[in-house]
C-alpha cells in the first residue's frame, strides 16, 4: 500500500505536534504565494484568472499525495504557462470557452506523455534536452514573458504578426501613440513596491501584501469605477467542476493538424515540465537527505496534470519558489499541500468579489518580477570558456525562440537534434594523446606538460568507449603519431580509460596490429580493463595477439620491451622525467598560477 500510496507512510509523522504545527504554517505560507502567482500565471497563459486558481487547487494535493517528495509544491509555473500561450495563440482567441477547453486538452495530452514515459521507463529521455537548450530556452522565455506584458503596462492593443518580432513592433507603435498613463503609474508603483520589499523586508509576503494594497487602493480611489476595463473584473465564486467536455469540444472545433500541433507541443511541455519537476525533487532530496524516486515523481506529475485537465485547469509542474518556502518552514508531510488546497478553495468561494478590484497592471508587475530572476547570462560566459560548441547551441536556441515564437515546434526538435549531433560528434572525436613521464611518476600528455618522448617507442592513450563511430578516428590518430617518428619500432596503447569496446573496434584494432607488424612495429597494450579483456578474449583477439603483450601498466610494458628488444632503443625519456625545451607546459603554469592566486 505504501508503494502505491506514498502518503500513507507520512501519516504517522503527524502524531508529532511540532510536525503538525510546522506543516500548517508551511501550507499557509505557500498559499500566500501560490494564490497570487496562479492568477498572474493564468494571465501569462492568456487564460481567465479563475483558471489559474482552478489549476492551483486540485493538482497541488494530487502531486503531493502520490509523489515521493511531500515538500515539493506543484502548480502553475512560468515556462508551462508561457508555452501554453505559445501553443494555443495561433489556434484560438483567448478569453473564450474554447481557449480554456484547448488548454485543458493540452494538459490532458501532457498527462498522456507522462504516462507513456512512466510505462516505458523512459524518464532518462529528459537527458536529451541538454543544459544549454533548457537554460537558453528559459532565458528567451523569460524575455518573451516580460515583453508580453507590455500591453498590460501601457494598456494598448496591437495586431498580431506572423511571428513575435512583428507583433512586438506593432505593439511598440501602439505604445507611442496611445499609452494609458494611469495604468503605467499603477505598474511602476507595483514594481517599486516589490523591489523595495524584496530588498528591505525579504521575509514578508510581499506579493500578498501588494495584492491587498492594490485592491484596497483600487476600491478607495474609485480606480475600478474610472478605469473599470483595466481591472480583473468578475470572477465566478465557485469551485472547479469535474468534466471531460473539453475533449468533445476540441474534437468538434479543431482541425486534425491543430490537434496534432497540440499533441506535438504536449511532448515538449511534458519533457520540460518533468525536467523542472525532477530538478525541484533533486533539490528537495539534497536538502532533506531523503532518496529520490523519479518513477514516483513521474506518477505524481502525471496525476496532477490529468486532474488539472479534468477540472478545467492547464498544465502544471514542480515549482522552485514555492518548494523553497516549504523547506524553509521545515515542512515534513503532505499536510502542507492539504492546507494550501483548502486556502485556494476558500479564496474561490469567498474572496473572488474582492479580487475583482485588482488592477491588471499589478499582475503584470508580479509576473515581470517573478520571471526576471530566470534571466541569466553568466552561464553563457562560462560555457564559452569551457566548450564553445555549447555556447553556439545556446545562441541558436535563444535567438530562434525570440525570432520564431509562437511557431517554434520545429525549432525545438532542431535544438534536440543539435544536442544529439554534438554528443555524437564528441564521441566520434575523442582525445587520443601521446604520453611522457611526468616528475610525479605518472604518464601525462606531452603537449600539455611539455615532456620529451622517445623516437623508438610511442605511448598513446585513448579515453572513452571504443566503438564503430570513433574506431576510424582512433586508427587515423595512431597512424599520424607513428608517421612523425621515423625510427619507431614499438608502440604501447594505454587502455586504462577504455571502458568498453564493440566488434567494429575490435576488428579495427586487429587490422591495425597486422598493419603495423608488416611495417616492423610491435604493439603492446597496457592497463586493459576486465570488461574489455573479456570481450577481446571471446572474440579470439587475445589468443592471436599473444597475452605476453598485454601488460598491467606502462612501466611493465617498457621493462618488457627493454628485456626483449634485440636492438638498442632509446628509453630514457620514458623512464626519466625530462622537459622538452621546445614545448611550453601551458597547463602546469596555469594551474600553479591559479593555486597561488587562491592562496593569496
Amino acid at each position: 500500500m505504501h508503494r502505491f500510496f506514498p502518503f500513507l507512510s507520512w501519516i504517522q509523522e503527524l502524531k508529532n505536534p511540532q510536525v503538525f504545527k510546522r506543516d500548517i504554517i508551511a501550507g499557509l505560507s505557500v498559499s500566500f504565494i501560490l494564490i497570487p502567482q496562479s492568477m498572474a500565471y493564468a494571465q501569462l497563459a492568456w487564460l481567465p484568472i479563475e483558471v489559474g486558481l482552478y489549476t492551483a487547487c486540485i493538482p497541488v494535493i494530487i502531486a503531493a499525495l502520490f509523489g515521493s517528495s511531500p515538500q515539493m509544491s506543484t502548480g502553475p509555473v512560468t515556462i508551462v504557462s508561457l508555452m501554453t500561450a505559445t501553443v494555443l495563440a495561433p489556434i484560438a482567441t483567448s478569453w473564450t470557452e474554447g481557449y480554456v477547453a484547448f488548454a485543458s486538452l493540452l494538459a490532458f495530452f501532457t498527462a498522456c506523455i507522462y504516462l507513456l514515459i512512466w510505462s516505458l521507463r523512459l524518464w532518462v529521455i529528459v537527458d536529451f534536452l541538454s543544459h544549454p537548450v533548457i537554460v537558453w530556452f528559459t532565458n528567451a522565455a523569460a524575455i518573451l514573458t516580460i515583453t508580453s506584458q507590455l500591453w498590460k503596462i501601457f494598456w494598448v492593443t496591437a495586431e498580431k504578426g506572423s511571428n513575435y518580432m512583428i507583433t512586438l513592433y506593432n505593439l511598440w507603435s501602439s505604445i507611442i501613440i496611445s499609452s494609458h498613463i494611469p495604468t503605467l503609474i499603477c505598474w511602476i508603483t507595483s514594481i517599486f513596491f516589490l523591489i523595495f520589499m524584496g530588498k528591505y523586508f525579504s521575509k514578508a509576503p510581499k506579493v500578498l501584501l501588494l495584492l491587498l494594497l492594490s485592491i484596497l487602493l483600487s476600491y478607495l480611489l474609485w480606480y475600478s469605477e474610472i478605469f473599470g476595463w483595466t481591472i480583473v473584473g468578475f470572477i465566478p465564486p465557485e469551485l472547479p467542476s469535474f468534466s471531460i467536455d473539453f475533449i468533445k469540444f476540441s474534437l468538434n472545433e479543431l482541425w486534425f493538424l491543430e490537434i496534432l500541433r497540440i499533441w506535438m507541443f504536449s511532448i515538449i511541455i511534458g519533457l520540460i515540465g518533468f525536467t523542472e519537476s525532477i530538478s525541484v525533487a533533486k533539490f528537495v532530496s539534497y536538502t532533506t537527505k531523503k532518496p529520490l524516486a523519479p518513477n514516483k515523481e513521474l506518477i505524481g506529475q502525471w496525476l496532477a496534470n490529468l486532474s488539472s485537465s479534468l477540472f478545467w485547469g492547464y498544465g502544471v509542474a514542480g515549482s522552485f519558489s514555492k518548494t523553497a518556502v516549504n523547506l524553509k518552514a521545515w515542512a515534513t508531510t503532505w499536510l502542507t499541500s492539504v492546507v494550501t488546497w483548502l486556502m485556494v478553495w476558500v479564496t474561490l468561494l469567498f474572496f473572488t468579489p474582492m479580487i475583482s478590484y485588482l488592477p491588471i497592471a499589478t499582475l503584470a508587475a508580479i509576473i515581470i518580477v517573478a520571471v526576471s530572476h530566470m534571466i541569466r547570462f553568466s552561464p553563457l560566459h562560462k560555457a564559452w570558456k569551457v566548450e564553445k560548441h555549447d555556447a553556439l547551441i545556446w545562441y541558436i536556441t535563444f535567438f530562434t525562440t525570440i525570432a520564431f515564437t509562437p511557431n517554434i515546434e520545429l525549432w525545438v526538435l532542431i535544438w534536440v537534434m543539435l544536442s544529439l549531433i554534438l554528443f555524437i560528434y564528441r564521441s566520434m572525436r575523442p582525445k587520443v594523446i601521446e604520453l611522457g613521464l611526468y616528475k610525479d611518476g605518472t604518464y601525462r600528455d606531452i603537449d600539455l606538460f611539455g615532456l620529451k618522448t622517445s623516437e623508438d617507442i610511442g605511448v598513446y592513450r585513448f579515453d572513452g568507449s571504443l566503438y564503430f563511430a570513433n574506431a576510424g578516428f582512433f586508427e587515423s590518430s595512431i597512424l599520424n603519431y607513428i608517421s612523425a617518428k621515423e625510427s619507431i619500432s614499438y608502440i604501447i596503447l594505454d587502455f586504462e580509460w577504455v571502458n568498453n569496446i564493440d566488434s567494429s573496434a575490435e576488428e579495427m584494432l586487429w587490422n591495425l596490429v597486422i598493419r603495423l607488424k608488416e611495417n616492423n612495429i610491435k604493439v603492446y597494450i597496457s592497463g586493459i580493463r576486465t570488461k574489455v579483456f573479456q570481450k577481446l578474449t571471446a572474440s579470439g583477439f587475445v589468443k592471436n595477439f599473444s597475452d605476453k603483450r598485454l601488460l598491467l601498466n606502462i612501466s611493465d610494458a617498457l621493462e618488457h620491451i627493454q628485456e626483449k628488444s634485440d636492438k638498442k632503443i632509446k628509453l630514457s625519456p620514458l623512464l626519466e622525467y625530462k622537459q622538452d625545451k621546445q614545448k611550453t607546459p601551458e597547463l602546469e603554469k596555469k594551474i600553479i598560477k591559479k593555486i597561488e592566486k587562491i592562496w593569496d
